[in-house]
């Protein structure tokens, strides 16, 4: 599934939206093959490492990185 890439929903191919250029506070389903069964409601800020670039959107991805363990107890 992840190519070691992460990015905003709203600059990622599989973000529903009908919108040519989505943004930030815009919700729409997750459309990414192996997370569709789940029927995710994401927000244009959300992200994932998942992410495809969404054709004609400006966006970047960063590399992906686990984060670190928790330090509460």
């Amino acid at each position: 599934m992840a190519d070691g890439q992460w990015g905003n929903c709203k600059g990622c191919k599989y973000f529903g939206s009908h919108n040519p250029q989505p943004g930030g506070d815009e919700t729409s389903r997750c459309m990414q093959p192996e997370l569709s069964e789940f029927e995710l409601e994401v927000s244009g800020d959300s992200g994932c490492n998942a992410w495809e670039a969404r054709a004609g959107v400006a966006g970047t991805a960063t590399p992906y990185t686990e984060p670190a363990p928790s330090s509460f107890h």
